[in-house]
C-alpha cells in the first residue's frame, strides 16, 4: 500500500520547475490567493484556518504543493473540522483546537473560541472535507513555486 501511495504522489504531483521567491509568494498569499481571509501569519489575517508557516515549515515541497492543490487529500489532526449540534438544535462548525474526555474547544468562522461539554451535545462529528478551496488551475506554476517558498522556506513575515 505504501508503494502504491508513493507512486500516486509521484504521478499526481504538480511540481514546480524552479525554486520560488518567498517575497512574491507573500504577495500571492496576501493578494490574489486571498489566503488572509482564513489564515493568519504573525499579526495579519484570520485565525479560522491554521498558520501555514507554523504547520508546514520544513515539509517536503511535494507535501506543501499538495496541501495547496488538494487541501482535502490529507488533513492534519490539528486542523480537523468538527460539527456540533447542541440540545437546542444549534449547529456549530469550526476547527478543533482541543478536546478531552468531557469537553471540546473550537474556533468558529467568526473567530470565536468556543467550549462545550460533550454531555450537553446531541451530535459531535469530525468532517472529512477541508473548507479550504483547491488552488488547482487557479495558480500558475510560478505562483505555486513562490507560495511554496513562502510557506516552507521563509521565516520572514
Amino acid at each position: 500500500m505504501l508503494a502504491a501511495y508513493l507512486r500516486y504522489l509521484a504521478a499526481t504531483a504538480q511540481t514546480t520547475s524552479a525554486p520560488g521567491d518567498a517575497a512574491r509568494g507573500r504577495t500571492v498569499f496576501e493578494g490574489n490567493g486571498r489566503c488572509l481571509e482564513c489564515h493568519r501569519v504573525k499579526d495579519r489575517g484570520s485565525r479560522v484556518g491554521p498558520d501555514p508557516h507554523r504547520d508546514r515549515v520544513g515539509s517536503p515541497v511535494v507535501e506543501l504543493e499538495r496541501s495547496i492543490l488538494e487541501p482535502g487529500a490529507e488533513i492534519l489532526p490539528q486542523n480537523r473540522i468538527v460539527r456540533l449540534v447542541t440540545h437546542d438544535d444549534v449547529t456549530i462548525t469550526g476547527r478543533l483546537l482541543n478536546q478531552d474526555t468531557f469537553t471540546v474547544q473550537l474556533i468558529d468562522s467568526k473567530e470565536r473560541l468556543l467550549s462545550f461539554e460533550k454531555s450537553k451535545l446531541k451530535e459531535y462529528v469530525f468532517l472529512d472535507k477541508s473548507p479550504m478551496p483547491s488552488y488547482q488551475g487557479k495558480l500558475n506554476p510560478r505562483e505555486l513555486a513562490d507560495l511554496v517558498s513562502y510557506f516552507g522556506f521563509s521565516e520572514e513575515d
